[in-house]
């Protein structure tokens, strides 16, 4: 099923919603990251969310660069947008590039931004002087660079940072070069430019006070734990830090290809299906397996659901597994790989949409 809109945002070491900044949708936890990158080092800790106001991204352009990102299937990250942003522009609606033309928060070349342009705001215009047209523009450009990165595994540099050297220099050099274009190529401004935004990029990331929990030293399922459960748990947590797609089926979670990326309800599917239990595709009917047990008594194994931003009490859209220990893994949404949260930041949600309303017992113990 498809799940949106779990995304925390940082403003002075407070954490927001989007309700906050003036868009309708309540987020709960955003967790992002990438293998390290010889530019920047990648983004650190693969958990945090967009840090927004001092030291972060205006607070307007927010939910620009959060559904941006969010639209993106390759990974594309919120805190590497933002730090495009002040890199291009300093956030500067009306920036004009002397020499070479470019235009807008974003920097478009206007040869390629109709390529590009988009009507991020819905009111039946695509321009380049329009923020939110803009940053919907640079999120799909930097979207088709980021497959273009991953396509690449040889080389150098992170899909991301490839993906930043494409933008700025066309993905000609980055070919040419079989990488990031080195120090040598232009006075090194394509260089500089990808290594500035990736150390900005960390900067923008702000920490996730209750998002991703790593899994404590010897943590061990409960004696009596049936076998089925103990495969089905193991087999989930192995797709841990696998990437999101809505609709993919989960058998290779790790690999290049999205089409086998896991989704929430795949996810539960193939982990049971490894310990030889038959359960349903998706939380419409995944909802209705095994048997209802008390929100306050989960056990390892259980599927616990809720409602989602696409669903309802009856009818959820978000699943994941109780492991214990308060943690559910979960594949959350596009963009966030496969992770492992408190259960209690489900429990105790003052959401409705985020609020955990079913929990059920697929193997009986």
């Amino acid at each position: 099923m498809r799940v949106r809109g779990w995304l925390a945002i940082a403003v002075g070491g407070a954490v927001m919603t989007p309700v906050a900044l003036g868009v309708g949708v309540v987020l709960l936890i955003a967790a992002f990251g990438e293998d390290d990158g010889e530019f920047g080092g990648g983004l650190g800790p693969t958990a945090g969310s967009l840090r927004v106001g001092r030291g972060g991204v205006p607070s307007a352009y927010a939910p620009m660069i959060l559904k941006a990102a969010a639209d993106c299937e390759a990974g594309l990250q919120p805190a590497v947008l933002g730090a495009q942003l002040k890199q291009e522009s300093n956030f500067d609606p009306q920036a004009r590039s002397p020499g070479v033309g470019a235009q807008g928060i974003a920097q478009f070349m206007p040869g390629t931004w109709p390529t590009w342009a988009t009507d991020g705001n819905g009111n039946g215009t695509r321009s380049v002087w329009e923020p939110a047209d803009a940053i919907a523009g640079q999120g799909r450009f930097m979207c088709s660079l980021m497959r273009k990165g991953r396509a690449h595994p040889k080389y150098d540099g992170s899909p991301t940072e490839l993906a930043l050297a494409g933008y700025n220099a066309g993905w000609g050099r980055v070919d040419e070069y079989r990488g990031v274009p080195p120090a040598e190529f232009a006075r090194g401004q394509t260089f500089h430019y990808v290594r500035n935004i990736m150390a900005l990029a960390k900067q923008f990331t702000a920490p996730a006070s209750s998002g991703e929990v790593r899994l404590p030293a010897g943590y061990t399922l409960p004696s009596g734990t049936p076998r089925e459960v103990r495969t089905a748990v193991a087999w989930a947590l192995r797709q841990r830090g696998g990437w999101y797609r809505l609709g993919g089926d989960c058998t290779d979670a790790h690999g290049g290809d999205p089409a086998h990326w896991c989704d929430c309800s795949s996810l539960m599917q193939r982990a049971y299906g490894a310990a030889g239990v038959s359960i349903p595709r998706v939380t419409y009917d995944q909802v209705n397996s095994g048997t209802r047990v008390s929100v306050d008594r989960p056990r390892p194994g259980d599927l616990v659901f809720n409602p989602g931003s696409d669903g309802s009490d009856a009818r959820p859209g978000h699943v994941g597994m109780y492991i214990g220990d308060d943690m559910v893994i979960e594949a959350p949404r596009t963009g966030v790989r496969t992770r492992v949260v408190p259960y209690s930041s489900w429990r105790d949600s003052t959401s409705a949409v985020t609020r955990v309303t079913e929990v059920r017992r697929v193997v009986p113990w």
